[in-house]
């Protein structure tokens, strides 16, 4: 053996050595910062995870996250890839002001899904617009539905990719806007691309694209001539925020969001009550100081969310059933409304809630994300 390939093989060695030392004694992590997700812990072992291969697969995913300086090998890849002008990393496109996700997990049933598809199931999306129709009709109050697109959707021919997204919400709307009070926020986000209503490295929509649902949520109801005016509130501007997108795509060179804070002299009129406890307005502002700013928002996503104007006015409620996309939604919605927010992903039968909350009127939001990849609109039953 020539010496170069000696000191190859050594160099090889040490090097695994070393970071099977380090994977050794390093502590376990349960969350990256960096990634915005929960980290793999180790599988358990059991007969049946040995042969139907769930361990070996559990094994493979959870040496993956924990890699000695996982962290930096995540960046170097991702700057290797825009360096050599590669135009998307881990299925999300990539321009220098906008990302997008173009793979999802697409749901067919609790027994089927298929990772990282470039479609969606029509009979899975269906079966969850029926479910939501059926629930509609069991109760007397109106209901009204939004469906927040995926970014994709909103602009996929930025990055020249047309996606599914027109066939996936004629479905919708074709489905859900008799009974269910569908209301085209695509269509709305799409005209308005250029005033920033949608995050470049978030999936959510800005506070201004919220506000705009909520003009026409109240339109839909006959109210539009109550909507307060943007006017009516002081945005405060939170910068350099990084949102899901942005993790999930670990980009090195793009342009960060503005997270825009809508407050009023008012919002100390509120009771905001998460799960029982008192959250102390809209905004838990100590969430500014996490990877995930945008749980400023109600303090992220709860159970049920109680909200109600101090002093014991009596005014209409509503019963909300939703996902993180209401979340912003909900301060402008506050102003006219009491409302009781449930979570979408517990599963809500909505004639129980009606009784056990009471409600004037009912409104759904669910992200196209979750009803693609999840099936989270046939929970609601």
């Amino acid at each position: 053996m020539k010496n170069y390939d000696k000191i190859t093989a050594i160099a090889f060695c040490a090097f695994l050595a070393v970071f099977s030392v380090l994977f050794i004694f390093l502590p376990s992590r349960t969350f990256s910062e960096q990634e915005n997700r929960e980290l793999a812990s180790a599988p358990e072992l059991s007969a049946g995870s040995l042969f139907d291969g769930t361990f070996a697969d559990g094994v493979n995913v959870w040496f993956a996250d924990q890699f000695p300086g996982r962290d930096a090998m995540v960046k170097l890849k991702s700057a290797a890839e825009q360096l050599l002008l590669k135009q998307s990393n881990n299925g999300v496109l990539y321009s220098r002001d906008q990302l997008a996700v173009k793979q999802f997990d697409a749901y067919r049933s609790r027994l089927y899904k298929v990772a990282d598809a470039d479609g969606f199931f029509e009979s899975s999306v269906s079966a969850q617009a029926d479910s939501l129709v059926r629930a509609a009709e069991k109760v007397d109050v109106p209901v009204i539905t939004l469906v927040p697109p995926r970014t994709i959707d909103v602009c996929g021919e930025k990055f020249g990719y047309p996606g599914h997204g027109d066939a996936l919400f004629e479905l919708l709307e074709s489905a859900l806007s008799e009974k269910a009070g569908y209301i085209d926020t695509l269509g709305m986000l799409r005209e308005g691309y250029g005033d920033y209503l949608i995050y470049r490295t978030d999936h959510h929509w800005t506070t201004a694209g919220a506000y705009r649902a909520y003009v026409k949520i109240a339109e839909k109801l006959g109210m539009g001539e109550e909507c307060l005016p943007e006017t009516f509130f002081t945005k405060e501007k939170i910068p350099g925020f990084y949102g899901t997108t942005a993790a999930r795509g670990n980009f090195v060179f793009c342009e960060n969001d503005v997270l825009e804070i809508w407050t009023a002299g008012d919002d100390g009129d509120y009771s905001v009550v998460a799960d029982g406890k008192e959250i102390g307005g809209f905004y838990d502002r100590s969430r500014l100081d996490t990877s995930d700013k945008y749980s400023v928002f109600l303090g992220g996503t709860h159970g049920t969310t109680v909200i109600t104007k101090k002093g014991g006015e009596n005014r209409k409620k509503m019963l909300i059933i939703k996902d993180s996309f209401a979340n912003c939604l909900i301060p402008f919605l506050a102003r006219g409304f009491d409302i009781v927010a449930l979570d979408i992903k517990s599963g809500v039968d909505i004639a129980q809630a009606v009784r056990t909350y009471g409600a004037d009127v009912i409104l759904v939001v669910c992200n196209a994300e979750n009803v693609v990849s999840d099936g989270s609109l046939g929970r609601i039953y």
